[in-house]
């Protein structure tokens, strides 16, 4: 019979292996959502179904146009969102030293605050899609506007600036840790700019634009998985 002092070191040679097991299944998990994220996002971008303008009038029509690609593409950047969100509590880990420290971890809570609340909000594509398929245009387009002018909606929809804010001090974060190189700022903020000048009916377009937005997410997922590789290659 083991004693109790046996019994307990045998208990402390075994936890620690079975943390750091668990520790690299969510680091992998985490690198996965990054990296999907932006996959998940484009695919919900490139299904979007096309409007003519960015008026009320032709946002609703262009919904209720097609049910089956509002439908998937408001589920693809649902998902989307929410695995980019949990994932980028990952990227903190990627700090080694002080620098970048701060405007990451800042990026990470706003991008995390903003992503979780535009996920929800594209339930507004359903019911939109069904009042433009029943009512008359004008009738369905002057709900639509009622319900964005309801007094406490910005406290959710407005968070949307969050996650621009957060996507780009993720950028600046570990582009001064030494992450990632400058360029990815100059990327984001190119396809930032972009998003304000494209046209509407350039649907594609926009949607490339607006992925490039999440590429932050990607780059972090990647190096995240060069992290473990170098970890498991120096174990």
């Amino acid at each position: 019979m083991n004693s109790p002092a046996h019994t307990t070191t045998a208990a402390t040679d075994v936890l620690p292996e079975g943390s750091d097991r668990a520790g690299r299944f969510l680091r992998r998990a985490a690198g996965t959502a990054l990296i999907g994220s932006p996959l998940l996002v484009f695919a919900g971008m490139m299904t979007c179904p096309p409007q003519d303008s960015y008026s009320t009038v032709d946002y609703v029509t262009s919904l209720a146009r097609d049910s089956f690609l509002t439908e998937l593409s408001a589920m693809l950047l649902h998902y989307g969102l929410i695995v980019g969100a949990l994932g980028a509590f990952a990227v903190p880990g990627l700090i080694r030293g002080r620098k970048g420290r701060w405007p990451t971890l800042f990026g990470v809570l706003a991008t995390a605050l903003g992503l979780l609340n535009v996920s929800g909000a594209v339930r507004d594509d359903w019911w939109r899609m069904v009042i433009g398929q029943q009512l008359p245009i004008g009738d369905a387009a002057r709900i639509s506007d009622t319900v964005d002018a309801s007094a406490f909606l910005p406290l959710w929809s407005g968070t949307e600036i969050f996650a621009f804010l957060g996507l780009l001090a993720l950028c600046a974060g570990l582009a001064r840790a030494g992450i990632v190189g400058w360029w990815l700022t100059a990327v984001y903020l190119g396809a930032f700019a972009g998003m304000m000048v494209i046209p509407a009916d350039l649907t594609y377009v926009i949607g490339s634009a607006f992925t490039l937005l999440y590429l932050p997410l990607a780059v972090a997922g990647v190096r995240v998985f060069q992290r473990e590789r170098g970890a498991a290659a120096a174990a």
